[in-house]
């Protein structure tokens, strides 16, 4: 059977030419070779780089799905290639109505030819419709007729043989109304005309045998901006559509999309893809516009010409990438490997939505084992000790990633992206429980089933299934607060809640659309705006939220969304997610444009961290704001063969699916659990987070102020800042005036064990050098305490501190070059190795900074004095200590060194025979 209309689907009204009477032929020798056609002079400038003969393809094909250029003796088009602007733009003389769609169908099939020429030089001279008449017309009868005089002016044409001959015919039509599918109505569209195009294509598979035909889609060139005779033409307005709904461009780009797969999804299931001598493939058009002068417009015919040729040079499911203004100088080659064009069947094409299979719905539950799920004895007043099963209300601003857009879509219904499900929310959503749907409201659920405010089904946030997630696709930091003023008025207003004394929980996460749209307006998307708006939403909160424990989530690290949209191996809607994204994806590698979108993705986590930091929030001891990082690294999960895993991504590869959304929830609940300063800020998605629980000595959710109760503190000191000018004395260095931080030494400084866990002996030798007192730098001073820390607190420009574990030789370790075990004749090595590192390292000025550095040595050799009381006699340690620093004086300048006495052995001593149950007495020994 031939192409059908398939329900679901709604198909195009079509703009096509008006009526003919002949097929126009030049006069004369009906070949390229002796022509003087103008076009032909422009192809003559294109840089030609193809090889004919390299393909190494000398037999004529007999399948239209090996037909190679060379194959082609004849090009010819119907249709119409000009659009009229609608009434009240610019109005055209009736003699260029006339003349202008035949010099752009000759223009453009005759820049084709000249291309074909220099693979097959015999190819006959294209054909065209004649211009358009002045009579009313009906395009899709028109276009019947256009192809029953192509069908007869092909027989009659002496110089081709019908039977035996390749033709490439080209059938031209447009979209007018660009409204593509609706879907709230998806049924409805013009059945009709789409009938009557599928009978065009089946009266050309009839009639010609030995025909490749393209069917051109010219809705994009036709409603792009364009300059003609000084007037900007532009599409139709959105209410002429006809479809109700949304119109935001998130929508747009869906339904643009799913037009595109709908045509696809069509040809490619029709007969026409099951012939030896008939192929039937959709070329679209998309553009990247360029300000007019700034080199050819996207509607000149050498323009078109070029891209409806390199698009045939392309596999189908790879022509969504918009032709640039560099391209649309270069022709694309066939390769050795394909050196045909490609159809439906030799690009092994395989839609999305080409073959929807019932699949069972997939929802990733999980268990919660939590031996004590109990809330306080009594309300807590603070929020410093909040218990999970204290939470009663729960709520969400953000973007389309909280309203939870696609989350719940089938992997094949594009269409489906603009539902939200909000019951599958990772942050709010309430769907079923926490065995069948994993998000932080149902893991919540279980320590207070009577919890408030958690969405459930689809819908907008003005939906009652909404609830407290006010989150609104689309929006962005700006949006934030508004979002916020909604979300106070619907709590302070909603009888199921006591407002004044319920513990609430407020998830925030925004950020995706402003890095999306920074390059079109750095300075509306600037980091300071994105932060001052986060602030303003804040500040509503802070100013008439009582009893509330918010989350804010840092902005995900876009960047590694170019793996799946470059990954050729995972089916994605690559057209849908530059449109959607364009500042993440459009940028090359490498590229000025790709760094300083990094550096603002940065620069918004970082501007989160300060604001929260500065202590705005810290004011009142029932409100509190916690930076929540689980997305501040995140790697792009992917399958067993190192492919990006799709199944983590709404049919657009943009948005979450349900998975994403359940171990989004697991890690933001983890988050949450974590002391401050410690919590993750990269979690493997590829492995399913297990629901952690909340530690028996502090059952809290962690705050800055329950987080500092063990290793953290705060400094009260007042004055911060650094000399008038860098001192040039020692004796007049102020902490601020401190540039770069260094250490030396044993396991003590090496950070040996300092993280492990009680009874985890074998983790003794684990390197803990970001927790290490002189130079350790993990965290901050609200959580850990180190030298490091306190200076930092003086000096954000601080270096040479050390993060993480790992040995000496690690780039990590940076300037701690403490080895476990050394004893005072190591120690110059250490120092020597410092030194150098200091000379070498860019981030250090070595003659200029002040550095401090601490050394800590003499334990170990303690420890072996009985062994060897010559070797580790006092002489020979004060010895190697005073090359050590006689090193350091001679070639160190601005430089303070502390040199710290080592702990009095007789406290280790009674440490450990005090204590013959918990210390390894034996391995001490």
């Amino acid at each position: 059977m031939g192409l059908q209309p398939r329900s679901g689907v709604l198909l195009v009204g079509l703009l096509l030419g008006q009526g003919i009477t002949q097929i126009y032929v030049s006069s004369g020798e009906n070949t390229l070779e002796g022509q003087r056609w103008p076009e032909l002079q422009t192809v003559k400038n294109f840089p030609f780089l193809c090889n004919p003969k390299k393909l190494g393809v000398n037999v004529p094909s007999e399948s239209v799905h090996s037909l190679t250029p060379a194959d082609i003796k004849l090009i010819a088009a119907i249709g119409n290639m000009e659009t009229l602007p609608d009434s009240g733009t610019v109005h055209l003389e009736e003699s260029e109505r006339i003349e202008k769609p035949l010099s752009a169908c000759m223009g453009m099939m005759t820049v084709l030819s000249g291309i074909i020429s220099h693979f097959n030089p015999s190819v006959l001279m294209p054909m065209c419709p004649p211009g358009n008449s002045t009579a009313p017309h009906n395009g899709v009868e028109d276009l019947w007729i256009q192809a029953e005089e192509l069908v007869r002016s092909l027989k009659q044409n002496p110089q081709l043989d019908f039977r035996q001959d390749w033709k490439l015919i080209n059938v031209f039509f447009s979209n007018a109304s660009l409204c593509y599918l609706c879907p709230s109505d998806p049924e409805d569209g013009p059945l009709s005309d789409w009938d009557k195009l599928t009978g065009v294509l089946h009266y050309l598979h009839q009639e010609v045998p030995r025909a490749f035909v393209n069917l051109v889609d010219l809705s994009e060139v036709v409603a792009m901006p364009r300059w003609h005779q000084g007037t900007w033409l532009s599409r139709p307005a959105p209410g002429s559509c006809g479809c109700s709904g949304e119109t935001s461009k998130l929508a747009t780009v869906v339904r643009q999309w799913s037009y595109l797969e709908a045509w696809d999804r069509l040809l490619a299931s029709s007969s026409f893809n099951e012939q030896e001598s008939f192929a039937a493939v959709f070329q679209p058009f998309f553009y990247e516009v360029s300000p007019p002068g700034e080199g050819p417009q996207a509607q000149d015919p050498n323009t078109l010409a070029l891209s409806l040729w390199n698009n045939m040079m392309k596999p189908v499911g790879q022509k969504d990438e918009p032709f640039g203004a560099i391209e649309r100088r270069l022709i694309k080659c066939p390769s050795q490997e394909s050196p045909y064009l490609f159809t439906y069947r030799n690009s092994n094409y395989q839609s999305s939505l080409l073959k929807p299979q019932r699949q069972p719905e997939v929802r990733e539950g999980t268990e919660t084992s939590c031996p004590d799920k109990s809330p306080s004895n009594s309300i807590p007043t603070s929020v410093h000790r909040l218990k999970p099963a204290d939470i009663k209300v729960i709520g969400a601003l953000g973007d389309s990633l909280t309203a939870g857009n696609g989350a719940g879509s089938k992997s094949w219904n594009l269409l489906d992206v603009l539902t939200q499900y909000r019951g599958l929310s990772w942050s709010c959503g309430g769907d079923q429980n926490i065995s069948t749907v994993t998000t932080l409201a149902n893991i919540l659920r279980e320590f207070n089933p009577s919890l408030k405010g958690f969405s459930t089904g689809t819908g907008k946030q003005n939906d009652a299934g909404a609830f407290f997630n006010q989150a609104v696709a689309g929006d962005r930091a700006e949006d934030l607060a508004d979002q916020a003023r909604r979300l106070v008025d619907l709590m302070k207003n909603d009888e199921r809640i006591n407002f004044q004394e319920d513990w609430k929980i407020i998830t925030v996460f925004i950020g995706g659309n402003d890095l999306c749209d920074f390059c079109n307006d750095p300075v509306r998307y600037s980091p300071s705006n994105f932060t001052d708006n986060i602030r303003k939403a804040l500040d509503i909160f802070h100013a008439e939220v009582p009893r509330a424990f918010v989350n804010m989530v840092k902005v995900l690290q876009i960047v590694n969304l170019r793996e799946l949209y470059k990954s050729y191996r995972v089916i994605c809607p690559r057209l849908f997610l530059r449109s959607v994204c364009p500042c993440v994806l459009k940028p090359a590698d490498n590229s000025a444009e790709l760094d300083s979108l990094i550096d603002v993705n940065k620069k918004y986590q970082e501007g989160t961290d300060q604001l929260i930091e500065s202590g705005r929030y810290d004011t009142r001891e029932d409100f509190t704001v916690v930076v929540q990082p689980l997305f501040e690294k995140v790697n792009i999960p992917k399958t067993s063969k190192g492919f990006p895993d799709k199944s983590f991504f709404a049919p657009d590869c943009f948005h979450f699916s349900s998975k994403t959304h359940a171990r989004a929830a697991s890690a933001l609940w983890k988050n949450m659990l974590e002391p401050v300063g410690q919590k993750a800020t990269q979690h493997n998605f590829e492995i399913k987070i297990d629901i952690v629980c909340p530690n028996e000595v502090s059952p809290f959710l962690r705050t800055y102020k329950n987080s500092i109760e063990s290793h953290g503190t705060r400094l009260s000191c007042k004055e911060r800042t650094p000399s008038a000018s860098p001192p040039t004395s020692v004796h007049a260095l102020r902490p601020a005036d401190i540039r770069v931080v260094a250490a030396l030494g044993d396991s003590l400084t090496a950070g040996s064990g300092i993280g492990s866990k009680p009874g985890d002996l074998p983790d003794i030798t684990t390197q803990y050098r970001g927790l290490s007192y002189s130079s350790g730098g993990d965290g901050s001073l609200e959580n850990v305490t180190t030298l490091s820390d306190i200076l930092l607190e003086f000096n954000r420009n601080l270096t040479g501190y050390v993060v993480g574990t790992g040995d000496a030789s690690d780039a990590n370790a940076f300037l701690n070059q403490a080895v476990p075990g050394a004893m005072a004749e190591d120690l110059m090595n250490q120092v020597q190795t410092l030194v150098q590192k200091m000379k070498d390292d860019h981030r250090i000025h070595f003659h200029e900074d002040w550095k401090v550095i601490t050394v800590l040595i003499g334990a170990n050799d303690l420890c072996h004095y009985c062994t060897d009381s010559i070797l580790y006699s006092a002489d020979s340690f004060l010895n190697h200590l005073r090359n050590a620093l006689d090193f350091l004086h001679r070639e160190v300048p601005r430089a303070l060194v502390n040199l710290v006495d080592f702990m009095n052995p007789s406290v280790m001593r009674q440490v450990f025979l005090g204590n013959p149950d918990k210390c390894p007495v034996q391995q001490a020994r």
